[in-house]
């Protein structure tokens, strides 16, 4: 095997032809043709910069439904989290205001003074219950419909929490670690330069990826990630032509990221590869691509030139 032809593709979403900041497309002034049909492209991620100012909580996991029960009637409802990157304590903090204010509207009972959400950190957990202050049963259920934030407070499915007397209480004690790090990762993905070869089990389970390279976040948030490939890693695609290149960002736990309409930017290099040596190639390029009337006047006179040379060329070897 042998690279024929290399292109390198400087691209922003800034001057995109098509698309967001996010997921942006630009139409090539000059399409990329293979010069066999028995030919291949790959292509290969050089480098990336993009501003880290995407949110772990974010508008597609943040609406969290709930119920609950009290004096044996059971209402629900959902709060909305803001959207942000929280620690652990910022988002206990979070939720238990946004709930509060949502059991209020559902029942019109107040229960902020009696809401109790803990984090152990020598043990990574979360503690979830209610002080009970009177003899009405009451219990809350955080229902499983934000995997996201779930994951957060260390669960993986629904819980309730509450009391049943001013002295038994039920306890809700996350299952795992608290995780509000998911985002460990980017992905840069692109739905014009087909794959067929490749599988991702990232956000939904054994699907043909369209990634193109995986993107270790190494950045705090509120800066730029800066990332350079450290390996030669290529994705052989399935496009006879190139004349369109779309691009998106996604996350480990999305496939749309905010960027916040901010741009970013992007080095991409593009192999064109071939099964024969050089000289086969040419051969077979000349032999499959019929030349035109001029081009075969131009190679009769030529051949008519070298002819009358080399009959001069006789005729002095002669003189001599």
């Amino acid at each position: 095997m042998s690279i024929v032809n290399t292109y390198n593709f400087f691209l922003t979403s800034a001057t995109r032809t098509a698309g967001t900041a996010n997921a942006f497309e630009t139409s090539l002034f000059r399409p990329l043709i293979l010069a066999s049909p028995n030919n291949w492209f790959t292509v290969r991620v050089g480098s990336v910069e993009i501003p880290y100012v995407f949110k772990l909580i974010s508008p597609e996991n943040n609406v969290i439904n709930f119920s609950i029960t009290r004096n044996a009637i059971t209402s629900t409802g959902s709060f909305t989290l803001t959207p942000a990157n929280y620690n652990i304590l910022n988002l206990l903090k979070e939720v238990k205001a946004r709930l509060s204010t949502a059991v209020i509207l559902a029942t019109g009972w107040d229960p902020t003074p009696y809401l109790s959400l803990t984090y152990d950190r020598s043990t990574g957990f979360v503690s979830c219950t209610i002080i009970g202050i009177d003899s009405i049963a009451t219990s809350i259920t955080i229902q499983n419909n934000s995997i996201v934030f779930l994951k957060c407070l260390g669960f993986s499915t629904s819980f309730t929490f509450g009391y049943t007397t001013s002295i038994n209480r039920t306890y809700a004690n996350s299952t795992q670690n608290v995780n509000v790090s998911q985002n460990t990762a980017l992905y840069i993905r692109s739905e014009s330069l087909v794959q067929s070869s490749n599988i991702e089990n990232l956000i939904e389970r054994n699907e043909v990826s369209d990634i193109l390279a995986k993107i270790q976040i190494n950045a705090l948030p509120q800066s730029y990630i800066l990332w350079t490939n450290p390996t030669d890693l290529e994705m052989k695609i399935n496009n006879r032509i190139i004349d369109v290149v779309s691009l998106s960002v996604s996350s480990s736990t999305s496939y749309d990221l905010d960027l916040g309409n901010l741009d970013w930017s992007i080095r991409l290099t593009v192999h064109e590869w071939s099964n024969m040596r050089e000289d086969d190639l040419a051969i077979n390029m000349n032999a499959s691509q019929p030349q035109n009337e001029g081009v075969q006047k131009l190679l009769d006179e030529r051949k008519r030139a070298v002819d009358k040379l080399e009959k001069l060329r006789s005729k002095l070897n002669n003189a001599v």
